[in-house]
């Protein structure tokens, strides 16, 4: 009988998923059969030991933590995998099996001291919002009423003039990451250029550490309350596939502020913030090895996870706009090593990959999604043809004369876009 109950209300449950989200159950169909099928399976095993599910939840969480931070539903992902494991271990020969006294107080102390650290630091972090407790994706976000690149970040949070501003003629939302925030004198800022010299009304959404993921995001959040009569996506073909992530459930081990810590403080002790964030101060040989690492973008076999994430989410943009009768257009900003032959030969790679492949992988993906794509590296590249230095030294960043071209360039396609 007891089994039979376990069983009932497991189905009520699943209904319930069924019943309360009918359309975000779409594509997670797999997680409710293995659900269902570990639930049901109690009913064949004439010995369960419910003992079972308290010992290996632990490592349901973990599981799902650190693999599965997308789900929709961690809650009931968590479920399916316990009751897996319930399921599993009760068809093994467990009694046969005696696990020392020592070990099962090591594991039950273990689990309990790192729920308890990380209720502590939860409640520390919710006092007080800690830099060092802060998840990957916010340490580097700008605070209200604070100066950054000699401007004041607005009361909201980013750059320039707020989204809710009444809007006096035209305006155009961008949303991009570091580019778009830029590590120069903001006045300098390609965006903000377009503000000063255009008939344009800019509202900047961009963050440092951004990714299409959350540009998506502020579309969804900020596009009707901007009044914005279109949008300009800030794509960096350096970075945002190899960095793309999905959103963050509850259960993520991004969001665990014990994570949080061990990764913040191991950064402290290597010398400070990730690179991703905003001007940076390198070596050579540390700008060498960044800029190594990205050219793993540049080969067709790499990274196939990522590139499917890409297409999915920028088709999910442009369809958001299309509904809202918005335009909508993509800037490509290429990394350096497109851009800069001398790059190139300093980074000794094994291949010679097709150094824009990146770049023309993803104009592809947009006009094969019918957007408007304005890409900015065959003007970077004439530039620094002519001998000037179009990114900051030893940065990944697009210096004062890089943000001038990509300037005349997005105003060469308004100017074409009013005609």
């Amino acid at each position: 009988m007891v089994y039979r109950i376990f069983v009932v209300l497991t189905l009520l449950l699943a209904a319930a998923y069924f019943l309360l989200n009918p359309e975000k159950i779409q594509g997670y169909v797999p997680t409710l059969i293995l659900f269902l099928a570990a639930s049901v399976s109690v009913l064949f095993i004439k010995e369960l030991k419910f003992s079972l599910l308290f010992i290996t939840l632990p490592a349901a969480i973990l599981f799902t933590a650190y693999f599965q931070r997308n789900n929709v539903f961690p809650e009931l992902l968590i479920l399916s995998l316990n009751r897996s494991m319930l399921s599993v271990l009760s068809l093994l020969p467990l009694k046969r099996i005696r696990i020392h006294p020592l070990l099962k107080l090591v594991y039950f102390n273990a689990v309990i001291f790192i729920a308890l650290i990380e209720l502590v630091l939860a409640a520390v972090s919710a006092i007080h919002p800690f830099e060092i407790l802060k998840r990957k994706t916010d340490v580097f976000r700008l605070a209200p009423n604070t100066m950054f690149n000699n401007a004041v970040v607005n009361s909201e949070g980013y750059m320039g003039r707020e989204a809710g501003e009444k809007k006096r003629e035209r305006r155009l939302l961008f949303i991009g990451d570091s580019f778009g925030v830029g590590v120069v004198d903001y006045a300098g800022n390609f965006i903000q250029m377009i503000d000063d010299s255009t008939d344009y009304e800019c509202v900047n959404l961009s963050q440092p550490g951004y990714s299409p993921i959350d540009y998506l995001r502020e579309l969804k959040s900020n596009l009707k309350r901007s009044d914005s009569d279109g949008a300009v996506i800030i794509l960096f073909a350096g970075n945002d596939i190899i960095n793309i992530s999905l959103p963050e459930n509850n259960w993520s081990a991004e969001n665990w502020k014990i994570v949080n810590l061990a990764r913040n403080v191991r950064a402290v002790i290597k010398g400070g913030k990730s690179s991703e964030g905003g001007a940076i101060d390198l070596r050579r040989d540390d700008f060498l090895e960044v800029e190594a690492a990205r050219t793993g973008v540049l080969f067709p076999g790499n990274l196939k996870k990522e590139w499917s994430l890409f297409e999915k989410t920028v088709t999910e943009i442009i369809s958001f706009m299309n509904k809202n009768g918005k335009d909508c257009a993509f800037v490509i900003i290429p990394d350096e090593y497109s851009v800069d032959e001398k790059l190139r030969g300093e980074l000794s790679l094994n291949e010679n990959p097709d150094w824009d492949y990146a770049v023309k992988r993803m104009k592809e993906i947009l006009i094969k999604n019918k957007a408007d794509v304005w890409d900015m590296t065959d003007a970077l590249k004439e530039s620094c043809l002519k001998g000037e230095r179009v990114y900051r030294e030893n940065d990944t960043h697009i210096n004062e004369a890089g943000n001038r071209v990509v300037f005349e360039e997005i105003r060469k396609h308004l100017d074409i876009e009013k005609k």
